[in-house]
């Protein structure tokens, strides 16, 4: 990193050393690795970033998304009167291996308000499945994209089958 960007660096965690004093102490001690050019720890100023999702990984989960909205839905109508059962429930994504999807979930339902039905009655849900899903969640959406929308009994199992 060169001077110049240090120094603009420098000067954005002194701002933010004024602008949150809770937080100065940890916008101090990265504004001093700056300072001394310690370059071992200028990664520290990004670690709290997440790894990026790129346009088709999002459309990809919101698919995935679609796909659960579209069992539940089904299962409701054909079902009224009873609950949807818990292997028919979108599960997540595993919080260790497949995070940046587990936290577009959380940040497309809970803090955009979207997909209510897959909250499944819970104001915080985690989505964190604690296993790995995506290679599951594709095989089904391979079989889903064949159906319509409104799907039936014997189409959610073969979804879910898959």
């Amino acid at each position: 990193m060169d001077k110049l960007k240090r120094f603009q660096l420098i000067n954005q965690l002194l701002i933010l050393e004024k602008l949150y004093p809770d937080e100065a102490d940890y916008y101090a001690k990265n504004r001093k690795a700056l300072e001394y050019g310690f370059e071992l720890h200028y990664s520290w100023l990004t670690e709290n970033l997440s790894d990026e999702l790129s346009e088709q990984q999002c459309k990809e989960v919101l698919d995935i998304m679609d796909m659960y909205r579209s069992i539940t839905f089904s299962w409701n109508r054909i079902n009224p009167d009873k609950e949807l059962p818990n292997e028919y429930k979108f599960r997540g994504f595993d919080g260790n291996n497949e995070a940046e999807l587990r936290s577009y979930v959380q940040y497309f339902v809970v803090e955009l308000d979207r997909f209510e039905e897959l909250r499944y009655g819970q104001s915080f849900p985690s989505f964190n499945s604690h296993t790995r899903m995506l290679e599951t969640y594709r095989k089904q959406l391979d079989v889903w994209k064949n159906f319509n929308f409104d799907l039936t009994e014997n189409q959610i199992a073969s979804v879910m089958e898959a």
